[in-house]
């Protein structure tokens, strides 16, 4: 790492040291000012007691801080989340890596249900990422928990010793968990980069070297963006616990008859009003409390066992996500229109993806009903991720 650059920022979250403001980043006391490898406050106690305070880069700061990948190009790590594909896209990023050569890394394959495979997503995921205009020429499937993938990850970077290695993404993507998994490999003392389950842990841009097999090759962090518009991004490290996976996903299956509801905890509710008894599939946290209960009977519960039944979110965060508004759903047949707002479920069937919590899998038969969610978020609809875009192994769980 550059000297001057290890001088004067922390080694955890890349915030500018100092130790005039104890609110602000970067803080630490004036005594390990000019130390070497320092953690500021917020980033020690991170690591040390699990806390967590609150600091979130606006996007104007962020927009500033990735503007240096224009002006000094190079090889754009674009890491997402497989878990959460729609929620992991970073708005406006096509004119500051325009200039660059970009891999997509798709992080947190270890989550998708066993079987799943998952390297038939390529072509999909390319042309998800193409559509915000980002020319990506080659996807990656890595976990930095596990280190899956990772070997060909270091293939593809350790011939860049003449250009930064950027990565960039989305808070809560995993970018300092894959970059802690790299300095591991090539020996670099500790983990340079603070780790967290909640978003916004990486401040400002951070930068390490590792002496690869042709030369010093140099990786550098961005910050997370938080647009405020995932289910993460509401959420204190109590309820990410439950909310976000830490371990391979199991699909759970409901058979539902009209007239029946599933609350995912206390942030989605899926009401089935008419059709025929169908498998309804959900891709959520295994620690995620789902309750089935009578249509008739789930206004009661919404207002009366948001603490026990639902369980999450708790007190803290339930602000957020008290006034959920209704989405229409409808089963269609082919060149059938709905009215304006409907989710159209057709043909096989569709995922309906909940950004940062997980999505629900309907098989296309006859249905009628609404999702109710928080008005900020956005749902979005595609095809069936297991089973469509990509396929099971001869054999498991389809």
């Amino acid at each position: 790492m550059d000297e001057a650059v290890k001088a004067v920022v922390c080694v955890g979250c890349g915030s500018p040291l100092q130790s005039q403001d104890e609110q602000a980043p970067g803080f630490v006391p004036s005594s390990a000012m000019g130390k070497e490898n320092v953690l500021c406050r917020r980033c020690f106690r991170i690591r040390n007691y699990g806390e967590f305070l609150p600091v979130q880069v606006s996007e104007r700061e962020y927009q500033a801080q990735v503007a240096q990948i224009f002006d000094n190009p190079g090889l754009v790590l674009y890491v997402i989340d497989v878990f959460d594909l729609a929620g992991s896209l970073v708005p406006n990023l096509a004119r500051f890596v325009m200039n660059s050569d970009v891999v997509v890394v798709v992080n947190k394959v270890d989550l998708l249900p066993k079987g799943v495979r998952f390297e038939a997503l390529s072509d999909w995921i390319l042309e998800q990422v193409r559509a915000t205009h980002v020319e990506a020429n080659e996807v990656l499937f890595v976990s930095a928990a596990t280190g899956m993938g990772l070997d060909s990850l270091y293939r593809r970077v350790f011939d860049e010793t003449d250009r930064p290695v950027y990565v960039v993404g989305m808070a809560n993507t995993g970018k300092s968990t894959l970059l802690n998994a790299v300095a591991k490999q090539f020996d670099v003392p500790n983990d340079p980069y603070t780790v967290s389950r909640r978003p916004g842990t990486t401040l400002a841009l951070s930068r390490f070297q590792v002496a690869g097999p042709n030369g010093t090759v140099t990786f550098v962090d961005t910050p997370g963006l938080i647009h405020g518009t995932r289910v993460i991004d509401k959420l204190c490290a109590d309820c990410l616990k439950r909310a976000v996976p830490d371990a391979r996903l199991r699909p759970r299956v409901y058979q539902l008859n009209p007239e029946q509801t599933l609350f995912l905890g206390g942030f989605a509710r899926l009401d089935f009003e008419s059709g025929v008894r169908q498998s309804i599939v959900l891709y959520i946290s295994n620690q995620l409390p789902v309750h089935r209960t009578k249509l008739e009977r789930a206004e009661a519960i919404w207002a009366q066992h948001r603490d026990d039944i639902l369980q999450v979110p708790g007190p803290e965060c339930q602000s957020s996500f008290t006034d959920l508004t209704p989405h229409p759903i409808q089963s269609t047949r082919r060149g059938q229109r709905v009215a304006q707002g409907t989710i159209a479920v057709s043909g096989r069937g569709r995922d309906i993806v909940i950004p940062g919590l997980g999505w629900v899998t309907l098989s296309g038969e006859a249905f009628r009903g609404r999702l109710w969610l928080p008005a900020w978020l956005d749902v979005a609809v595609r095809p069936r991720l297991v089973g469509d875009l990509t396929r099971l192994k001869e054999g498991l769980y389809s």
